[in-house]
């Protein structure tokens, strides 16, 4: 009888096992329709709510391997994620609260599509999902008309830009019945918008008044005007008309040649202006590049369980022989050193190699960085300007993280670092092999605070040596004077 009575808590619990697992997944919008260049909510409903971690939740498009966003164990995975929808995606809550609602930041045109939210219980290998189709729009601008003379009759023109999809134009008189269109014309841009132009040609006043309208395929919604044309707008043969139009036509064609003239002045001294700025900018980066910085980490500022080398040009990812003491200036959440001396003013370049290592991150910060409590990311908000090496890809930490893609390929071994604090404030990244530009960040002007180098390297991280000055300027730097400051 124990054995029946134990063989049946067994099967009780497998049951109770397999009720927990079972879940649904449901959307409450098969299709979505918005604006482009807005966010988007593709909504997604998770009942029962459950935790986290014994969920995989995939959204993708189209293709289960075409991921847009994952939470797997609870916390987001950005490996998988196709590259044009990393920084862009998040879920508005998540598997405890039981909403699964995708939001997408700034939509294109090529975001149209059928998104599928995937939820799978790795345990009980059970999995649901729910389908939203995205549909994009673009509302064009108002129609701009134009009036103009044609023979006899008046040439009345109506145009307008970046809709999307493709309008329908629609002329009617005030019975109701269409007008016979003069013209259409439809360009497709190249961001995909269209434009449009259409025309109809009034040959008296009894042809109005009419209407113009543009009708949205998708919102059905139509955007125009009513108007009427007076009898008194429509030519007469008058020998004082052709006199007339003549005076204009000549009198018009002066006024639009030395307008052309002025403008053309105008161009010209705009662009010697800007050639001059721009030449100015080169000389000084020129100047930076040949006179580099000679600048030596701070072990004050050092977190614990990274040290510096005896001359204080290499970066170790290694706890020094003695417990470093805390202090103010220490790093102590995330593997960090700043360097000496900071800047205020002026042009600035240094060059760092990387060592041996998958984690790393070279840029500027500002002393009011934050140094301790809870973990935070790197970006301009954090008063941290950088590009990083983590999970097999370069990346540009700006408030919306930017894949970098390095000329040439292979391994990026050496950086250099120029930093212009006259407006506007900037801080470059470059490939020292080829001098090819990886980033540039706009730091804003109003932020007068000094910036000091700023280092950091992850648990997989190696070294960062400070090359000093032009004792180590490689063979590739003495190439680019050859070629750049003859």
């Amino acid at each position: 009888m124990g054995r029946t009575l134990g063989y049946g808590c067994v099967q009780l619990l497998s049951l109770t096992v397999a009720i927990s697992a079972q879940f649904q997944v449901t959307s409450k919008s098969r299709l979505v329709v918005v604006v482009v260049g807005t966010d988007a909510v593709l909504p997604c409903t998770l009942s029962p709510p459950s935790s986290p971690l014994e969920l995989e939740v995939r959204w993708f498009k189209n293709l289960y391997t075409s991921v847009v966003f994952m939470l797997k164990k609870g916390n987001e995975e950005k490996e998988q994620l196709m590259p044009e929808y990393r920084g862009r995606t998040s879920l508005q809550a998540g598997p405890q609260n039981g909403d699964l609602s995708l939001s997408m930041h700034n939509v294109q045109l090529s975001d149209a599509g059928i998104y599928h939210c995937f939820v799978e219980n790795k345990t009980s290998s059970i999995y649901e999902e729910a389908i939203t189709e995205l549909s994009i729009v673009a509302v064009g601008s108002l129609p701009n008309l134009t009036l103009s003379l044609h023979d006899n009759s008046i040439l009345i023109s109506f145009s307008s830009s970046a809709w999307f999809p493709e309008p329908e134009i629609d002329w009617k008189g005030i019975d109701g019945t269409k007008i016979t269109v003069y013209s259409n014309t439809s360009v497709k841009e190249s961001n995909g918008l269209f434009n449009i132009e259409s025309s109809i040609l009034l040959k008296d006043a009894s042809d109005g008044p009419f209407s113009y309208a543009i009708r949205h395929p998708v919102t059905g919604k139509d955007t125009g005007l009513h108007m009427s044309i007076h009898e008194n707008m429509f030519p007469r043969i008058s020998l004082w008309l052709y006199a007339f139009l003549s005076a204009v036509i000549v009198l018009s064609v002066v006024g639009i040649g030395a307008i052309f003239y002025v403008r053309k002045l105008q161009r010209e001294k705009e662009c010697l202006t800007g050639r001059i700025a721009d030449l100015s900018s080169e000389l000084d980066w020129r100047k930076a590049v040949m006179n580099p910085e000679c600048i030596t980490f701070s072990p004050e500022t050092c977190h614990p369980e990274l040290s510096v080398s005896e001359d204080r040009l290499t970066l170790l990812n290694q706890p020094p022989a003695f417990v470093p003491l805390p202090n103010d200036l220490r790093f102590e959440t995330e593997r960090c050193c700043i360097c000496l001396p900071d800047f205020s003013s002026g042009c600035h370049y240094w060059e760092v190699e990387l060592g041996p290592g998958v984690e790393w991150a070279v840029g500027v910060a500002s002393p009011e960085v934050r140094k301790k409590g809870a973990a935070y990311q790197f970006s301009p908000r954090e008063n941290i300007w950088c590009i990083a090496f983590f999970i097999d890809t370069i990346q540009a930490l700006d408030n919306t993280e930017k894949i970098i893609q390095v000329e040439g390929g292979g391994i990026l071994e050496r950086v250099g670092v120029y930093l212009k604090l006259s407006v506007p404030r900037q801080v470059s990244f470059y490939d020292t092999r080829n001098w090819s530009l990886l980033y540039t960040f706009q730091m804003e002007s109003r932020n007068r605070l000094k910036v000091q180098p700023f280092f950091w390297l992850g648990n997989k991280g190696g070294e960062i040596r400070l090359l000093r000055g032009r004792t180590e300027v490689t063979n590739e730097q003495e190439g680019f004077e050859d070629e750049h400051l003859l």
